[in-house]
């Protein structure tokens, strides 16, 4: 028993000494780790989202996506959600999370945000989010 569960280790082994096996092993464990967000779905889900930016229909699909994946792993998608109207929660998660990643993003990136955080600071009639953009800025 112990001889084959060796020869099916190194079987395993070799058989991941092939990079195109072994992109296609990493291609499938990523899936499992990231769940429904590796589906095709998603991938049409945020594209939805992308393009309802700017129109009435962008609150729905924000919500909606939001619902059924949580808050993008997108910086792009991200960015977009900072502009809700209707979901001040949200929009502090969202704020929260492009800070976390942000640390990863070039200095170009980093000045987008920072301007989009200054925005929120004026124009925001939450006061709750106008203190959490300005405290944001800091950590940027």
């Amino acid at each position: 028993m112990a001889k084959k569960k060796k020869e099916l280790k190194t079987s395993i082994e070799r058989a991941l000494q092939n990079p195109r096996i072994k992109n296609q092993y990493m291609k499938e464990m990523e899936r499992v780790f990231l769940g429904p967000k590796a589906s095709p779905e998603h991938e049409r889900d945020l594209q939805k989202l992308h393009d309802s930016y700017g129109s009435t229909r962008f609150e729905k699909q924000a919500a909606k996506y939001i619902k059924k994946y949580g808050l993008p792993d997108d910086w792009g998608a991200l960015l977009l959600l900072l502009d809700l109207k209707k979901a001040n929660d949200i929009i502090i998660e969202v704020m929260e999370r492009l800070v976390e990643i942000s640390k990863d993003r070039s200095a170009l990136e980093k000045k987008g945000l920072k301007s989009k955080l200054r925005t929120l600071v004026l124009t925001s009639k939450d006061p709750a989010i106008a203190d959490a953009a300005e405290a944001m800025i800091e950590e940027i």
